[in-house]
């Protein structure tokens, strides 16, 4: 299980905040990619606050980890979410619950990312995102997935974010399934334009 969560680790997290991120963790250094059920659609007062802004700083986990971040806002005030394909890089706004991606991310497989509910006001940003993977070698099938929890308001001038990762794999071959443990990530921090 601890391999699965590597891989979905940094994906989950980038996801976590619904924001485009850059992330590079201790031990990797690559690039990757409120009201329930309301949409994302910035109102005016959100466009003076967020639109067209980059947010950057660190985050620290409660598993230890350490993870920088940069967050944008497209010019509508939406979060713009980038994200590593096989065909490489690509980046979309995030707009409204039900939103979903689905694309082979590299080194195979098919990833699937939902959107379940986003909150935007002009002082901050909520959400819920779930995000699955299946993965096959050699007769074995890796499945994974997470749920992703994220606020990040703005504090004196900061954007402060705290993210819960909750995620779990199973293993499994003909015959034989494999469910490993659920892992819980809480992870905070507080962002600078």
């Amino acid at each position: 299980m601890l391999q699965t969560l590597n891989k979905l680790w940094p994906l989950a997290f980038c996801i976590g905040v619904t924001l485009a991120c850059n992330l590079a963790g201790k031990s990797e250094r690559e690039h990757r990619s409120g009201n329930s059920g309301s949409s994302s659609r910035a109102s005016d007062e959100n466009v003076r606050e967020l639109a067209g802004t980059t947010w950057k700083g660190s985050f620290k986990c409660d598993d230890g980890d350490e993870i920088q971040a940069n967050y944008r806002f497209a010019e509508s005030g939406n979060p713009i979410y980038e994200y590593q394909t096989s065909g490489g890089a690509r980046e979309v706004e995030l707009e409204s619950p039900g939103q979903t991606l689905r694309f082979v991310p590299p080194g195979g497989g098919v990833r699937n990312i939902v959107l379940d509910d986003i909150s935007i006001t002009p002082d901050r940003v909520s959400h819920t995102m779930r995000i699955s993977e299946e993965r096959t070698s050699g007769g074995t099938l890796d499945q994974g997935s997470s749920t992703i929890s994220s606020e990040a308001f703005l504090s004196d001038g900061e954007l402060e974010v705290e993210i819960a990762i909750r995620s779990q794999n199973t293993v499994s071959q003909p015959g034989i399934v494999v469910p490993g443990d659920e892992a819980v990530v809480t992870c905070k921090g507080r962002l600078r334009r």
